[in-house]
């Protein structure tokens, strides 16, 4: 979108050019000009001027510029001047001059726009606005006065002062920009059938008026119209613009179309910048199209070769679209030892290992990480999820212990110790620990739902049970393991209705936990359902429940 004032150069641009990582040279001691003719000193100003400038010298530059317009004294000196001093973080001292050049050459309407924009940029808007009718009071009849105006009054929010305004603007006098500031204005009243009209309005106008464009799009694409938008994007790209968020919006307008070819072919037209392309990655990765996602990581990987960031990716997309473990380890050992994201890497290796089975590979690296790093928390976890998926649950227990002893104000600690006592069958202790972490985090949700299920199980405070899972489920109401831990309680309150109305939303998403699938069989059973009872026991015995032998009793009592 354009600044509101159009006819302005920004202020600090002079800034960035006088802050430049120049040199920087000694300036010449002596800066007057004395026994000079006046021609010859603004001569002898100018190009020591232009030299400080080279050198970033803005304050000495500064001075010379005075000297400069006080023997020869234009606009562009003046705007100049002004700029230094902007760019210096000296406001006062910008309007100072920005006021001393308005009185030397009152028409000069550069000066004046610009004075109002170092308003403006400090949201200054009655002092903007002020300068500008000044202006206008002089000038009643300047197309560009009337339009800056118009622009700054939209900016501060007044859009019906802005109508209002444009309203009383000279058919004559008015420019295709106060259409679109009447659309800016309307569309911030809540009128948006009257805004895109006044758009449309401002592009019969001027055709190759981008800003109208842009919005036009944008209205498109808020109300679904994706093939309107990208028709408005395209004639954004034909009047010159070719910035990457135009090339992202229209990428994702394909692929919100299911059209993922033309989303790559798009890519394809698009400049070359690391941040954008991981940017269309993940448009690629969040609307399900792993086919192009590919195609932006090859892009990654040759502008990028050996960049960390990039090797997580090709990682991640190695197991995920692949299912290539051994590939995306390999790439992770790529990143060095002695790169920052080493131990990043390291973990992400440990993890893939871990949730594929592969202890060989996970042991080894979790020992590592132990030698290199003993005082990161999360390896020490990641050693005792190694020993429970082996089964070494008095081991697990113990490195949960080591982690509250180390870091007693981790509630997390804390709840991982917890569920490791109630599964090596030390639920009271399991219990205590809980209610620590729930004194530490009152709203965990997975502490509430464990003591909610726990009270439930030991048949005790079941009124508090029932609050407990309820608001573990406000954080995650889709939950089936809290929904189970729901049923549960309301079963062990002899609320069979309720009980099987929440079970059958637990199981509802195709769970495939054996115990919430005894629980549903369970309940049935109470309720007189066999044919549901026998489901459920049947399904937990198919996901090879620990406890199974239980289980097919409970199948067989039912015949």
């Amino acid at each position: 979108m354009q600044r509101p004032i159009q006819t302005l150069i920004l202020l600090a641009a002079c800034a960035a050019l006088l802050g430049a990582c120049a040199s920087r040279k000694s300036a010449p001691a002596d800066l007057s000009a004395r026994g000079l003719t006046a021609p010859a000193s603004a001569d002898y100003y100018f190009l020591l001027y232009q030299e400080l400038s080279r050198q970033g010298q803005a304050r000495q530059a500064a001075e010379v510029l005075q000297k400069l317009i006080a023997v020869a004294p234009t606009p562009e000196l003046y705007r100049d001047l002004a700029n230094i001093h902007w760019g210096l973080g000296e406001q006062d001292k910008t309007r100072e001059v920005l006021e001393h050049g308005i009185a030397a050459f009152p028409d000069e309407k550069v000066l004046r726009f610009y004075l109002a924009n170092s308003y403006l940029l400090q949201r200054r808007f009655d002092d903007a606005a002020q300068v500008l009718a000044n202006y206008l009071s002089q000038h009643p009849k300047d197309q560009s006065g009337l339009q800056e105006l118009a622009a700054v009054l939209v900016e501060a929010g007044r859009f019906q002062q802005a109508l209002d305004f444009l309203a009383q603007v000279p058919r004559d006098r008015r420019t295709p920009a106060m259409s679109y500031y009447e659309s800016k204005a309307l569309s911030g009243l809540g009128k948006r059938k009257q805004a895109m009209e006044k758009l449309r309005q401002a592009l019969r106008e001027d055709p190759n008026l981008l800003a109208a464009w842009s919005e036009l799009a944008f209205y498109y694409e808020q109300n679904n119209d994706f093939r309107q938008a990208e028709e408005a994007y395209r004639r954004i790209l034909d009047l010159g613009e070719d910035g990457p968020e135009l090339w992202l919006r229209l990428i994702r307008l394909a692929l919100k179309q299911k059209n993922e070819a033309k989303a790559v072919q798009f890519l394809e037209k698009a400049p070359v910048d690391r941040a954008f392309l991981f940017e269309v990655m993940s448009l690629f990765v969040e609307e399900g199209f792993q086919e192009g996602a590919a195609k932006v990581m090859e892009r990654l990987a040759q502008d990028q070769p050996g960049n960390p960031d990039v090797i997580f990716l090709q990682a991640m997309m190695a197991v995920e679209r692949e299912r290539d473990l051994d590939k995306a380890l390999a790439l992770l050992s790529q990143i060095p030892k002695t790169h920052k994201f080493y131990d990043k890497a390291l973990s992400t290796r440990i993890q893939l290992a871990l949730d594929a089975g592969r202890f060989d590979l996970a042991a080894p690296l979790v020992s590592e990480a132990r030698g290199l790093l003993p005082d990161r928390i999360e390896f020490l976890f990641l050693e005792a999820v190694l020993n429970d998926k082996q089964g070494n649950l008095e081991r697990t227990v113990a490195l949960y212990r080591e982690a509250v002893a180390r870091w007693p104000d981790s509630a997390e600690a804390l709840y991982r110790l917890a569920v490791s006592l109630e599964r090596s069958k030390q639920r009271a202790e399991a219990m205590r620990i809980m209610e620590d972490v729930l004194l530490k985090d009152p709203a965990n949700p997975d502490a509430l739902n464990f003591v909610g299920y726990g009270l439930a199980e030991e048949e005790r405070d079941l009124d508090r049970a029932l609050e407990l899972v309820t608001r573990a489920l406000q954080a995650n109401p889709t939950s089936p393991y809290y929904l189970d831990s729901l049923a549960w309680v309301h079963f062990k309150r002899k609320d069979l209705k309720a009980a099987w109305q929440d079970i059958q939303r637990a199981v509802a998403g195709n769970v495939d936990d054996p115990a919430i699938w005894e629980h549903y069989g369970d309940i049935a059973k109470a309720m007189g359902n066999r044919k549901e009872a026998a489901k459920g026991y049947s399904k937990a015995l198919e996901m090879k429940a620990v406890n199974a032998p239980e289980i097919q009793k409970k199948l067989e009592s039912l015949k």
